[in-house]
C-alpha cells in the first residue's frame, strides 16, 4: 500500500512537472513571448522586492515575494536587503529564470525516465549488461561495474551523470515489487537480487573517485608496450599505445601529436610531455596486500596501509620504467624524429665539410698569423731590451748627477757648520744616504737656490737648504725645525731692520765683549752679550750680536 502512494505521489509529481515544462515552452513562442516583453520585462527594472506594496516609493502593482512579518524598530517599518537567492526566488515565480526552465525540464527527463523503467524490460543478454569475469588482487574482488550499470561498452569513458542516470533506471527497473520476486522461484529471486546488489555497489563505487580509480586500474587490459616496429608502422605501432596511457594522466588535456605531418615542434611537445611531465594516477593492488578491515586497531591499521602502499609502489616504479623505455623506442622509430635527426646531422656534416674544404686556408692563416706574431713579439723584445739598455743608462746618468749633487749639499754644509739650526755633519750624511735617484730633480731645485753661480749665498740660505732637503728626503719632524729656522731667520732680518747697519765703535765694542767680557764656555753668553751692548748705549738682540759676531 506503501509502494503504491509512493508511486502516485511520483505520478502526481511527473505530472505537475510536465504540465509546468508544457507552459514553460508555450511561453518560448513567439507572441506570448512578446506579451511577456511588453507587460513583464519591460516592468523587471522597476521592480522592487519589499514587505510590502505601499512600503515601495510610488507604489507597486503586486508583492511577488512577501516576509512573513515586517522588522519594527523604533515603531516604524524597515526594508530588509534580499540576496540574489532572494531575487531568484521571485523570478522563478515570474517565469524568467532560466533556472526554472532547467529545473523543470531535468524533472521532467527524471520522470520520464522513471515511467520509462517502470514500463521497459531489461534486457541483460544486450552487450550494454555483458559483464566480465570478476577480478581478484589479493584479498580483494573487483566485479564489472561498468557491466552492471548498462555501461559496458562505454566503461572508463562513462561520465558521472550518465551513471547516476543508469543506477536510478535500474533501481527501479529492478524493484523487488516490479520484477515480481514473490511470483518466481528461489534460483531466480536470488539472481534477480544479486543483480540489484551490484547495482548498488557499482553506483558506491563509481562516484568515489579513488575507489573508482582503483576499480579502473584492475578493469584497464594488461598491455605490452612495443619495444620496435618496422618502417612505416610506427604510427600502428605506437600510438594506440599513447591514446591506452592518456587515459590516466593526471594532467588534462593529453598532447598526443599523431599526424605524420605535424611540424617538429608539436613533435618535440610530445616527447617532452610524455618523457618528463606525463604523471599516472593508475593503482596497482597488490597480490599480498593486507585486509584493513581485519585490523585490531587505528595503529594497527595504519601500518597495514603503510605496507600495502609500499608493495604498490614497487609495482608504480616498475609501471614509469617501463612507460620511460617505451617513449624512448617511439622517440626512436618516430619518422619525424628520424627525419629531425637526419637534418641535424646533415647540418653538422655540411659545416664539418665546409671547414675541411677550407683547412688549408685556415693552416696558412694560422701560419701567417703564426709569423707576424713571432715577429711582433720578436721586435717587441728588442724594444723593451733597448728600453731597459736606455733605462740603464738613464739611471747611471741620474746616479752620477746625484752624487754630485751630493757633493754640492756637503760642501753648502760646510758653509752652514756651527750655524744655528744646522742639524749637524752626522746627520747631513745620513741625509746624504737616504736621497736617491727620485730625490734628484727636487734636490738640484733646492741646492740651486741657495747658491750664486758656484758659490753659496750664506749661513742662513745654507742651513734652509739642508733643513729643505731633510724635510725632502726624511719628512715627519724636519718639517717644523725648518719651519723654526725660517722663523729665527725672519727675526733676524727685522731685527736688522731695526738696529740698521752696524757702526764701527759697535763692532769695536762686540769683539771686547765676545772675546774678553764673555768668552767661549759663558753661560747664557749671547743674552750677556746683547745686556752688555744696552749697557754700552748700542742696543742689539743677543740673535744680531751671534749672526754679526760669526760674519766677522
Amino acid at each position: 500500500a506503501t509502494t503504491r502512494t509512493t508511486r502516485a505521489n511520483d505520478d502526481a509529481m511527473a505530472d505537475e512537472d510536465m504540465e509546468a515544462l508544457e507552459r514553460m515552452m508555450a511561453a518560448m513562442e513567439a507572441k506570448e513571448r512578446e506579451a511577456v516583453d511588453d507587460h513583464v520585462t519591460s516592468r523587471f527594472p522597476k521592480m522592487r522586492i519589499a514587505w510590502e506594496a505601499n512600503a515601495i516609493e510610488g507604489g507597486a502593482d503586486a508583492v511577488v515575494v512577501a516576509g512573513c512579518a515586517p522588522i519594527d524598530v523604533g515603531g516604524g517599518h524597515m526594508k530588509e536587503f534580499a540576496g540574489h537567492a532572494f531575487h531568484e526566488l521571485a523570478r522563478m515565480k515570474c517565469g524568467l529564470s532560466a533556472v526554472c526552465e532547467v529545473k523543470l525540464a531535468k524533472k521532467a527527463s527524471m520522470a520520464a525516465l522513471d515511467e520509462e523503467a517502470m514500463d521497459d524490460f531489461v534486457d541483460f543478454d544486450s552487450p550494454e549488461f555483458k559483464m566480465k569475469k570478476t577480478k581478484r588482487r589479493g584479498n580483494k574482488e573487483f566485479g564489472d561495474h561498468y557491466g552492471a550499470l548498462g555501461l559496458a561498452t562505454k566503461r572508463y569513458l562513462a561520465t558521472k551523470e550518465e551513471i547516476l542516470e543508469k543506477h536510478r533506471w535500474l533501481t527501479i527497473a529492478l524493484h523487488p515489487d516490479k520484477r515480481g520476486v514473490a511470483q518466481v522461484d528461489a534460483v531466480e529471486a536470488e539472481r534477480i537480487e544479486q543483480r540489484y546488489k551490484a547495482v548498488v555497489t557499482a553506483m558506491e563505487v563509481l562516484t568515489d573517485k579513488a575507489r573508482r580509480r582503483e576499480f579502473d586500474s584492475v578493469d584497464a587490459p594488461d598491455y605490452k608496450f612495443p619495444s620496435s616496429c618496422e618502417e612505416g608502422e610506427f604510427f600502428e605501432t605506437f600510438m594506440p599505445h599513447f591514446h591506452l596511457l592518456s587515459r590516466f594522466s593526471e594532467t588534462k588535456p593529453v598532447p598526443i601529436c599523431d599526424d605524420p605531418d605535424a611540424p617538429y615542434e608539436d613533435v618535440r611537445k610530445h616527447y617532452i610531455f610524455w618523457a618528463a611531465k606525463f604523471n599516472s594516477w593508475r593503482e596497482f593492488p597488490h597480490e599480498k596486500e593486507n585486509d584493513t578491515e581485519t585490523a585490531h586497531d587505528r595503529d594497527h591499521r595504519r601500518q597495514m596501509e603503510k605496507e600495502n602502499r609500499s608493495l604498490r609502489a614497487e609495482s608504480k616504479k616498475k609501471e614509469q620504467a617501463q612507460i620511460r623505455a617505451f617513449v624512448e623506442a617511439a622517440q626512436k622509430y618516430d619518422p619525424r624524429c628520424i627525419k629531425q635527426r637526419a637534418i641535424e646531422k646533415a647540418a653538422r656534416d655540411a659545416k664539418k665539410m665546409s671547414r675541411n674544404n677550407s683547412a688549408r686556408q685556415l693552416a696558412e692563416e694560422d701560419e701567417k698569423a703564426k709569423a707576424e706574431a713571432e715577429a711582433a713579439a720578436k721586435a717587441a723584445a728588442e724594444a723593451s731590451k733597448a728600453d731597459k739598455a736606455n733605462a740603464k743608462k738613464e739611471l747611471e746618468k741620474l746616479k752620477k748627477a746625484l752624487r754630485k749633487e751630493k757633493q754640492r749639499l756637503r760642501a753648502i754644509g760646510a758653509v752652514a757648520e756651527g750655524w744655528v739650526d744646522y742639524p749637524g755633519d752626522g746627520e747631513l750624511e745620513s741625509l746624504c744616504d737616504a736621497l736617491t735617484v727620485d730625490h734628484a730633480k727636487e734636490l738640484k731645485t733646492l741646492l740651486d737656490a741657495a747658491m750664486n753661480g758656484d758659490d753659496v749665498k750664506g749661513p742662513w740660505d745654507a742651513t734652509a737648504c739642508v733643513l729643505a732637503c731633510l724635510v725632502l728626503a726624511k719628512g715627519g719632524d724636519w718639517q717644523a725645525k725648518a719651519d723654526e729656522a725660517a722663523s729665527r731667520r725672519a727675526e733676524r732680518e727685522a731685527s736688522d731692520k731695526v738696529g740698521g747697519a752696524w757702526g764701527a765703535d759697535e763692532i769695536t765694542e762686540l769683539e771686547t765683549a765676545t772675546k774678553q767680557l764673555f768668552p767661549l764656555g759663558t753661560i747664557n753668553r749671547w743674552d750677556s752679550i746683547a745686556a752688555h751692548m744696552a749697557s754700552a748705549g748700542k742696543p742689539r738682540t743677543a740673535m744680531c750680536c751671534m749672526t754679526k759676531s760669526r760674519s766677522m
